[in-house]
């Protein structure tokens, strides 16, 4: 009868155990630590803890970010939202629509672009054995003065972020239609510029945002914008 008992009190106290251990593991999200540095979820969400406010960002992953309170838009706390345009210096930007399948743009325009090969009938195609797959970016440019801009005035570099963080730059020298090395800007007229990126084809995902840097100043600027994809 007494081994009867004890049995019981030790399937009684299992089951306790069990159910605190469960409750102690199962933290609701709001539980979550809000600091500089942790991961977070919800983009855009902001708390203020004392005289610091933190803002959930994404640039590899979310992540809580000491941010002004009223941050700039275009930084990257607060990147321009697809279909908003922003000004920079005399030009107004728009980030455009995204092309994953951009060689073939870029390889029927000119065979001797990184990533294409000729195929038995002369013709120009993406080669399948290239490390690389080429994406492309519009970018809709509206020249805010009385004279036309050609390619070799545009002071500007174009990047994508990469899961670590680490920027990729644009592909400068390949030709294709409206690369940024053979672009007019027109006065006072929108004109879409394409900005082409070689992808490792290592690479699985991006972070949605394209950064745009401004070199004509003494001081390098960074403007953040996202895309729709």
């Amino acid at each position: 009868m007494l081994s009867r008992c004890k049995a019981k009190f030790r399937a009684s106290l299992i089951v306790l155990l069990t159910i605190f251990s469960l409750s102690s593991t199962m933290v609701p999200a709001t539980h979550a630590v809000e600091k500089a540095g942790a991961k977070c979820t919800v983009f855009g969400k902001t708390v203020v803890k004392g005289k610091t406010k933190l803002t959930c960002v994404k640039v590899t992953e979310y992540k809580w970010v000491a941010a002004p309170i009223k941050p700039a838009v275009g930084s990257i706390y607060n990147p321009v939202l697809p279909g908003k345009s922003f000004k920079i210096n005399t030009l107004q930007f728009q980030a455009g629509p995204v092309n994953f399948d951009f060689g073939d743009e870029v390889c029927r325009e000119n065979a001797f672009n990184d990533g294409c090969v000729f195929t038995k009938g002369l013709d120009s195609s993406v080669d399948p054995n290239s490390p690389n797959r080429w994406i492309g970016v519009d970018l809709i440019i509206t020249n805010l003065t009385k004279k036309s801009i050609g390619a070799v005035d545009l002071n500007y570099s174009f990047y994508m972020i990469l899961p670590t963080g680490k920027y990729i730059e644009s592909a400068r020298g390949v030709i294709y239609e409206n690369s940024p090395i053979d672009i007019t800007l027109a006065p006072n007229s929108p004109t879409t510029m394409r900005v082409a990126i070689a992808l490792p084809k290592a690479i699985e995902n991006l972070n949605p945002i394209i950064v745009i840097r401004d070199d004509s100043g003494e001081t390098t600027k960074e403007y953040f914008f996202y895309l729709n994809w």
